[in-house]
């Protein structure tokens, strides 16, 4: 099946690329596989790049395949970092458009206090703002806005992480409200177990809410991450099984 031959072709590629840079890395912060995000920036001067090998999602019984699913991160202080996201979508069953382009954004971080995520008594928080820039997707060609403040803190073990704001979407520049709550167990040093919830509350619409189970796990300097996400909502997808990597140079 040609869909399949494509899907394989890029795997591969990003997988190599991955090895490529394994010679260069240094510790990794992985966030992936998660909507969601921590009060954490990467050190000044390096990059961090987190990559979807395979995104697929089932909607009703309709099947999407995303690849690659890229965020960069450049730190740019000790407490500011820089990030750009995208997805390429491959295949979509019905009758969108196979190929787009998708929620592509450029946001800031920054950390304006540093708690035990900066080697520091107390919790951590931060806050994020950027713009989401229009996509090819039908109906989200306008430019839109976001603001999110996080806040990270820790109950025994544990590691948790929420997350509320709002934007201004790429449809119509409609007021959405945005809300996520990440917790982290860790079975050893370079395995965690991870769940989210995650969604958003829109002023004349329906909320799109799910969550995630999956883990994270540090090997040689990358980061491997497995995901398995569930709709809550009617407008959110029934299903996701999300794969990836990340990497720090």
């Amino acid at each position: 099946m040609e869909k399949t031959f494509v899907f394989q072709k890029l795997g591969t590629i990003l997988i190599l690329s991955a090895v490529v840079f394994m010679g260069s890395v240094s510790n990794v912060y992985a966030y992936r596989p998660f909507d969601s995000t921590d009060a954490a920036v990467i050190e000044k001067g390096e990059t961090e790049i987190e990559i979807g090998l395979y995104n697929f999602t089932d909607d009703g019984g309709l099947d999407e395949i995303r690849i690659p699913s890229i965020v960069y991160n450049y730190g740019l202080t000790d407490t500011w970092e820089f990030v750009a996201e995208f997805d390429v979508q491959i295949y979509k069953e019905g009758p969108d458009d196979d190929s787009e382009l998708k929620d592509p954004a450029v946001f800031f971080k920054n950390v304006f206090k540093e708690g035990f995520l900066q080697d520091k008594d107390g919790a951590s928080m931060a806050w994020e703002f950027g713009v989401l820039l229009p996509s090819t997707v039908k109906g989200e060609h306008t430019t839109g806005l976001e603001v999110l403040g996080i806040y990270s803190g820790q109950l025994s073990d544990f590691v948790y992480h929420i997350n509320f704001g709002g934007e201004l979407d790429r449809e119509d520049f409609a007021l959405n409200g945005i809300w996520g709550t990440i917790l982290e167990y860790p079975l050893n040093e370079t395995f965690r177990l991870v769940g989210e919830v995650n969604g958003s509350f829109i002023d004349h619409g329906l909320p799109k809410n799910s969550g995630l189970v999956g883990f994270i796990w540090d090997v040689g300097g990358v980061s491997v991450d497995l995901g398995v996400r569930r709709g809550f909502s009617r407008v959110a997808a029934d299903w996701e099984l999300t794969t990836g990597i990340t990497i720090s140079f």
